[in-house]
């Protein structure tokens, strides 16, 4: 369970309220309003969590796992360029909502979602830049029965991409380069990351991509599109001429 972080600007600014208030002369009733408030937003995740559909125990598992291996070190030693800190687990929420294959190989989750499903016909190639994630990963997909039906590629996901495309490969669930198959949904995620595309506070060093990204799809006028504040935030855009069959 990872719930409301100081990631959300919300939160952020509350946690700041409340730290303030305790170092000034501020009426009591006020201080109680600002301490429901964050009671109020950490309560809100955890029944949201409550309420959704447990993950299967390889799936606690692998989420137990992810928390305890040793991602500093991993950064530390080289095998990571960056500290792949454990906030970056889709978990089981967003994972449950969109039931997709992810791009990225930081979160493991969605994967094995997918097992029940597909397990005698689906086939997936996931995309991650890092060597030592994909091994990571790796080392949780080769306890799966369906790990043999995952195939990582390693590098820039533009260059894979370009691999993909030029097999003329169609997937279910991805994005770019004419691979999306007819009906096919685009899921992306950290679209509100860290709050900065609405709030402007740039906490993040990319946000400025994130906002750029977020425009492009809002002035696509031959897609469909919904965003869900789970989370860092979940866009899924389809075709228009496919939501105008439904």
């Amino acid at each position: 369970m990872i719930g409301v972080t100081r990631y959300d600007p919300v939160y952020r600014h509350l946690l700041r309220a409340r730290e303030l208030s305790q170092l000034n002369d501020v009426p009591q009733d006020l201080k109680a309003e600002i301490n429901r408030a964050v009671e109020l937003l950490q309560q809100r995740c955890l029944y949201c969590e409550d309420q959704t559909t447990k993950p299967s125990p390889a799936l606690d598992h692998l989420i137990k796992e992810t928390f305890a291996y040793p991602w500093e070190d991993a950064h530390k030693e080289g095998r990571v360029s960056y500290y792949a800190t454990p906030r970056m687990l889709t978990g089981n929420d967003e994972a449950r909502l969109t039931w997709h294959w992810k791009l990225d190989f930081t979160l493991v989750v969605p994967h094995l979602r997918w097992r029940k499903r597909f397990l005698k016909t689906a086939k997936w190639s996931s995309l991650e830049i890092e060597r030592g994630i994909a091994d990571v990963a790796r080392s949780f997909l080769d306890r799966s029965p369906v790990g043999n039906k995952i195939e990582i590629m390693i590098g820039p996901a533009i260059n894979s991409l370009e691999i993909l495309a030029e097999k003329r490969m169609k997937f279910d669930t991805i994005f770019e380069k004419d691979l999306l198959a007819p009906e096919g949904t685009i899921i992306v995620d950290n679209v509100l990351k860290s709050g900065d595309p609405y709030s402007g506070e740039k906490y993040e060093s990319n946000s400025d991509a994130i906002v750029e990204f977020n425009d492009m799809v809002l002035r696509d006028k031959n897609v469909h599109k919904v965003m869900i504040p789970v989370r860092d935030g979940v866009y899924l855009i389809r075709r228009m001429e496919d939501t105008d069959k439904a």
